[in-house]
């Protein structure tokens, strides 16, 4: 896609959210909304940097004044570089409930966030503010974990079998951020436990007969949805989803990772799904996290 070409498959450009702690971590997510920005020709976008409020307030309010001077400086530099100054907005008080305001304020179409702090003892995304973001959100997440130095080359996209997971891949190109031509398309398709059936023969049989049924059934799922990939990109791996991902990520060489954030179906979504819990606390890779629509 040229510089100036518009995102995804819709002739319009998408509006951008960035939530920004100024660490390193946040700077990568900085700078691969500017990279999106760049790509297509400019466009609307804010950074936002929330301050924690239980400070004495003349604190609060000397706080937010200079990061507001940080990131007006920070906003030029990007108006020089993506042709298109972004918004800043420094506020003070709850993280997620402000950031989600914004995002809706700006009719934002992404948001997008840094990595969660890790630490030598462990590492913890349970509880962490960009958990929480993206469990509450109703849009989609990009979760950023590398430097931007080049747009993605190539995306994987981990589906279930539900006709909703294939929107997953329909947001990821509508935000210009997935190419059919240069995606994997991967099903983790988790075993019976052995001891279940009798013969090792009968489980390998069996195994054959589901990773068929789930390979025609996701085939049968992006034709619905109008998507045509390669010959050889559609996949079904046996075996833990985690591992599965993992693996098959660096086998494709894949930058992006494109998930679901559906829990169980039947239960409200108080949580991540686990799989996608594991998968944003254990990968190093960047993550689209796409919700349920509706």
């Amino acid at each position: 896609m040229s510089k100036h070409a518009q995102p995804g498959t819709v002739n319009e450009m998408i509006k951008l959210l960035v939530a920004t702690d100024l660490s390193q971590r946040s700077a990568h997510a900085v700078q691969r909304a500017a990279r999106l920005i760049e790509r297509q020709g400019g466009g609307d976008w804010t950074l936002v940097h929330v301050v924690d409020d239980e400070a004495p307030q003349d604190f609060v309010a000397e706080h937010v004044q200079r990061v507001e001077r940080l990131l007006d400086e920070q906003a030029q530099q990007l108006a020089a570089q993506t042709g298109s100054r972004p918004r800043v907005l420094v506020s003070s008080g709850a993280v997620e409930p402000i950031i989600f305001e914004a995002c809706l304020g700006m009719g934002a179409d992404l948001l997008v966030v840094g990595s969660h702090r890790k630490t030598p003892l462990r590492d913890f995304f349970l509880g962490t503010s960009v958990e929480r973001l993206i469990r509450g959100s109703h849009l989609p997440v990009l979760r950023v974990a590398q430097p931007a130095a080049a747009d993605y080359r190539h995306a994987l996209a981990a589906l279930d079998l539900s006709p909703g997971a294939v929107q997953a891949m329909a947001s990821a190109q509508r935000l210009g951020l997935l190419d059919l031509q240069r995606c994997t398309v991967l099903h983790a398709l988790e075993p019976f436990p052995r001891g279940m059936l009798t013969e090792a023969a009968i489980d390998h049989q069996l195994l054959e007969t589901q990773a068929r049924e789930a390979l025609l059934s996701l085939l049968g799922n992006l034709h619905d949805a109008s998507m045509s990939l390669p010959d050889g990109c559609v996949r079904v791996r046996e075996g833990e989803p985690r591992q599965v991902i993992a693996q098959e990520l660096q086998e494709v060489q894949a930058e992006l990772l494109v998930i679901a954030t559906h829990g169980r179906k039947g239960l409200p979504r108080l949580l991540l799904g686990s799989v996608a819990a594991e998968l944003l606390a254990e990968l190093p890779c960047d993550i689209l996290c796409v919700p349920p629509q509706g």
